[in-house]
């Protein structure tokens, strides 16, 4: 049977045993791969009702499988990610966001940017300028994050260029020996991360897409206005 199978309220077998405590039935479903990334009806993940407990046995032991399997899924994914990326069409695309507001003097408090990015074989390249918000503003700054991949999967390389400071940060990993590494006892997590679990708030965020909605960018004055439209790479293109 699926360990996986959820009930009229979006639960596992997992969220069942964690919420009500049953840490040997935990331990079971987790020794049959029960995912613990998943979430119910509501939107709480299965570490969420294990902080409710507030059991730090029962913490840790979800924790740590998380991040097990949460790094497991990520290496196994990255050849699949860098085959696609390869034989994805070289481009250069610039997108530029900003939130506004009709309240007086907000718009100019809220944030904005214009990413870059470049592709080129199994080659990626961001520019962005908006690094973070601290002190009640913005943070800014010019940082590239390139990243590259052998198109085997084999090793990838992720290179952080901070143009301000003039300064070049570089991560390579070979997948396989990472994955070779990768245990379910590297990834006990600290006292500290417990501790600071139990004491946290327990906080669901989640973002509402229903009322989401895309207008075109118009150009001209009230009736006048018209759908504005940009060359780009040779063709006319509404915006």
């Amino acid at each position: 049977q699926d360990v996986d199978q959820r009930d009229p309220r979006g639960r596992t077998l997992l969220h069942l045993a964690v919420s009500l405590g049953y840490i040997e039935s935990a331990k079971v479903l987790l020794q049959h791969k029960a995912d613990v990334t998943k979430e119910n009806a509501q939107g709480w993940t299965v570490l969420h009702e294990a902080v409710s407990t507030g059991d730090p046995e029962m913490v840790q032991m979800i924790l740590q499988h998380r991040d097990y399997q949460q790094t497991s899924m990520t290496l196994g994914g990255v050849p699949e990610l860098l085959q696609k990326i390869n034989e994805t069409p070289d481009f250069y695309v610039e997108m530029k966001w900003e939130f506004t507001s009709w309240v007086p003097l907000v718009s100019r408090v809220c944030p904005s940017d214009v990413c870059r990015i470049w592709k080129s074989g199994a080659k990626l390249r961001v520019d962005i300028t908006l690094l973070g918000f601290e002190n009640m503003s913005w943070e800014r700054g010019r940082r590239s994050l390139i990243f590259k991949g052998e198109d085997t999967g084999g090793w990838a390389e992720l290179i952080e260029i901070n143009h301000d400071d003039k300064f070049v940060t570089t991560e390579r990993f070979e997948i396989s020996q990472h994955m070779k590494r990768l245990t379910l006892g590297s990834m006990t997590p600290k006292r500290k991360d417990v501790e600071r679990r139990l004491t946290s708030p327990i906080i669901n965020t989640c973002l509402d897409t229903k009322n989401i909605a895309f207008e075109r960018t118009t150009t001209g004055f009230w009736v006048w206005k018209t759908e504005k439209a940009e060359g780009v790479n040779g063709y006319e293109a509404k915006v």
